[in-house]
C-alpha cells in the first residue's frame, strides 16, 4: 500500500498563500545572490574564452612558469566554456543574471515537488528559506553551480521514477533473502516499469555534470548508494523474486558510472580525482571541516533541527532509503564544508511530507476565511510591499558584478599596468587568477606575465610547487593546518622567490606572513606599491636600477596604509 504521502494532492492555495510563497522564493533567491566576483571567476572565464579560440582543450599549464609542461586534468571545461560565452556576449551582469536563474531553476524545482505532494505553504516556505540560506554562501559564480544543478536535477529524476516505492519502510528483518516471499509482489513494492525505465536519462546527466565539474563524483556516490539502498529493500521485502529489480539497479549504476567516462582524459579524470582527494587540502576553506560555531554553521545547525523535528514528530512513514542518505550527507557536510549544499538539496525535496505532518499535529496553518475584507487587504497590502522591496534588491543585485577594492588588489592592479610592469609573478593564492587575466593574456601590448602558482591548485601543478607557495604564505607557523608531500624539501617561506627567478610579488597584507617575508628580502627586492591591502614588490636588478627600462623611481613609487574601499565593476583591469 502506498503511504499517505503518495495519496494526497497538491494543495490548492489562494491568493495570500500565492503572495506567501512569491515573498519567499525571492527571498531564498537573494539569500543565494551575493554578486560579489569569486577569486577564480578572471580564470574560468578566461580558460573557457582559451578554448573558444584554439578548439582545443589544454593538455597542460598554461600561464605558469612553475609548471610549463605540468600536466593539466580540467574538469571543468564545459562550465568554463559556458561561463566565457556568456561573459563574451552578455557581459558580466549575463553572469549574475544567470547565477540568479539557476537559484531560481533548483527552488523552483523544490517548491514544485513540495507543493505537488501536498506540502502546505507554511511547511514549503520554511524548506525554501533553510534551502536558500544554505546554499547562498556556495552560490558564486563558478562551475561548482553545475555540480549543485545536476544533483538537484538527479534527486528529481529519482524521486520521479521511485514514485510509489518511496515514502515507505520496505526494511523486514529477519528475512529469508534467498527464498521466494509470497505475499510481496511488485505493485505492492511501488514497483512502476515504465517509470524506473526514465532512470536511463540519468546516464545523460552524468556526461554533462563529468564535463562540467569534479562534483559528480559526490553525486555518483550517492545516486550509487539510492540504488544499493533500494536493491536492499527489494530483497527484503521479496526475497529472490527482487533479483530481477536488483540486476537492474546495477546495471543502472553501472552505466552511469561509465558514462562519466565520456570526458577528453577518459579514466584518468578520475584517477587524478580519487588521488587528489585521497591528500587532504587543509589549506583551502572550501575543504575544512565545517565551523559550526559560525554564521554559516548555524545555518546548517537550523536545517538539522527542522530535519530531526520534523522526522521525529511526523506520522509519516519513514524512508529507510532517505534517512541513510541523509545521514550520509550530512556526516559529509560536518567534515567538509563544500558538501552542505548536497545534505540541503536532499532535506528540501525529501523532509516535505514530514514537516507537513508535524504542523498538522500542532495545528499550525494558513486560514484567512475568518479575517474581515479590511484585514485581508492589509495583509495583501504588506505582502505586496515585501514582494517589492526584496524584488527590487534581487534586481539591483542582477545589475552590478563588483570587484570590492578592499578585498581585491584592484588599486595594486591598476598601479602595475599604469607602469607596464611584467615579468614572472609571484602572486597571492586568492588573487591569482585575477593576476592571469590582467597581465598574463597576450593583448598585444608586449611582454607576457607568467605565475608561479594560481587556484586551479593540483590540477595543474605537482604537490612541491603547491608546498613551495603555501610555504611562502604561512612560513613556519605551527597553529595553521597544513600537509605537505614527503619528496619536498624543508620549510622554507622564501624559496618560491629564488624558484624560476621570479621579478614581481603581488602579496596580500592581511591575515599571511608573506609580508615578513619579504621585509626580510629588501636586498633583492624593493617595495614600488603599499597601501591598506595589498603590496607588490619588484626585483631591485630591474625596478631599482636607473640604468634599466623598467626604472620606477621614488617619486612614482605609492606607499601608503590607506585601505581603498568602494568597487570597480569586473573584470576591473
Amino acid at each position: 500500500m502506498n503511504s499517505a504521502e503518495t495519496q494526497k494532492s497538491p494543495s490548492k492555495i489562494g491568493t495570500v498563500e500565492i503572495l506567501i510563497v512569491t515573498v519567499v522564493v525571492l527571498a531564498a533567491a537573494l539569500a543565494m545572490s551575493p554578486n560579489v566576483a569569486d577569486p577564480d571567476l578572471w580564470g574560468h572565464v578566461q580558460y573557457g574564452r582559451d578554448v573558444l579560440a584554439t578548439g582545443e582543450i589544454a593538455e597542460t599549464t598554461s600561464y605558469s612558469f612553475t609548471a610549463d609542461g605540468y600536466r593539466w586534468i580540467n574538469h571543468e571545461n564545459l562550465s568554463e566554456i559556458v561561463m566565457a560565452i556568456i561573459a563574451d556576449t552578455l557581459g558580466p551582469i549575463g553572469l549574475v543574471v544567470g547565477k540568479i536563474l539557476l537559484s531560481l531553476l533548483v527552488i523552483g524545482l523544490v517548491l514544485w515537488w513540495n507543493l505537488r505532494r501536498g506540502v502546505g505553504v507554511i511547511a514549503s516556505s520554511i524548506i525554501v528559506l533553510l534551502l536558500g540560506a544554505n546554499l547562498g554562501y556556495h552560490w558564486s559564480i563558478r562551475p561548482q553551480l553545475s555540480s549543485f544543478v545536476c544533483f538537484a536535477i538527479m534527486v528529481v529524476l529519482l524521486q520521479f521514477c521511485f514514485e510509489g516505492w518511496r515514502g515507505n519502510w520496505h526494511l523486514r528483518f529477519p528475512q529469508k533473502w534467498f527464498q521466494q516471499s509470497q505475499c510481496d509482489s511488485p505493485n505492492e513494492l511501488g514497483y512502476e516499469s515504465w517509470k524506473l525505465r526514465s532512470l536511463w536519462l540519468m546516464p545523460f546527466v552524468f556526461v554533462v555534470w563529468a564535463n562540467s565539474h569534479g562534483g559528480f563524483i559526490a553525486g555518483l556516490c550517492v545516486y550509487v548508494a539510492y540504488l544499493g539502498m533500494r536493491a536492499i529493500e527489494s530483497m527484503s521485502r521479496r526475497g529472490s523474486a527482487g533479483w530481477g529489480i536488483v540486476r537492474r539497479m546495477a546495471l543502472m549504476g553501472l552505466v552511469a558510472i561509465l558514462a562519466t567516462l565520456l570526458n577528453p582524459y577518459g579514466p584518468n579524470l578520475h584517477g587524478w580525482l580519487f588521488e587528489s582527494l585521497g591528500n587532504p587540502r587543509p589549506e583551502i576553506s572550501d575543504w575544512a571541516t565545517n565551523e559550526l560555531t559560525s554564521l554559516v554553521g548555524m545555518k546548517l545547525w537550523a536545517l538539522v533541527a527542522v530535519v530531526i523535528f520534523a522526522i521525529g514528530f511526523s506520522k509519516q512513514r519513514k524512508d529507510a532509503t532517505q534517512l541513510v542518505l541523509l545521514a550520509l550527507t550530512l556526516w559529509q557536510s560536518v567534515s567538509h564544508f563544500r558538501h552542505v549544499p548536497f545534505f540541503a538539496i536532499l532535506a528540501a525535496f525529501w523532509i516535505g511530507p514530514h514537516l507537513q505532518s508535524t504542523l498538522e499535529r500542532l495545528k499550525i496553518s494558513i486560514s484567512s476565511n475568518s479575517e474581515s475584507p479590511v484585514v485581508r487587504s492589509a495583509i495583501h497590502a504588506v505582502l505586496v510591499l515585501a514582494i517589492g522591496l526584496v524584488g527590487f534588491r534581487l534586481y539591483d543585485r542582477a545589475t552590478e558584478l563588483p570587484v570590492q577594492r578592499d578585498v581585491f588588489p584592484v588599486d595594486a592592479v591598476r598601479f602595475m599596468q599604469q607602469h607596464e610592469m611584467s615579468g614572472r609573478m609571484v602572486v597571492t593564492y586568492d588573487w591569482a587568477q585575477y593576476a592571469i587575466a590582467a597581465f598574463c593574456v597576450d593583448r598585444g601590448r608586449g611582454e607576457v606575465s607568467t605565475v608561479a602558482f594560481d587556484g586551479r591548485f593540483r590540477t595543474c601543478y605537482p604537490q612541491e610547487i603547491v608546498d613551495m607557495h603555501f610555504d611562502f604564505l604561512f612560513g613556519f607557523e605551527p597553529k595553521i593546518d597544513r600537509f605537505r608531500s614527503a619528496d619536498s624539501p624543508p620549510v622554507d617561506p622564501t624559496s618560491v622567490l629564488r624558484h624560476g627567478h621570479p621579478t614581481i610579488v603581488l602579496i596580500s597584507r592581511h591575515g599571511e606572513f608573506t609580508e615578513k617575508h619579504m621585509r626580510q628580502q629588501t636586498d633583492d627586492w624593493v617595495l614600488l606599491y603599499q597601501d591598506g591591502l595589498a603590496q607588490v614588490w619588484g626585483s631591485r636588478d630591474r625596478f631599482d636600477d636607473p640604468k634599466k627600462p623598467d626604472y620606477i623611481p621614488p617619486n612614482e613609487r605609492v606607499i601608503e596604509s590607506k585601505t581603498h574601499r568602494g568597487f570597480v565593476r569586473w573584470p576591473a583591469f
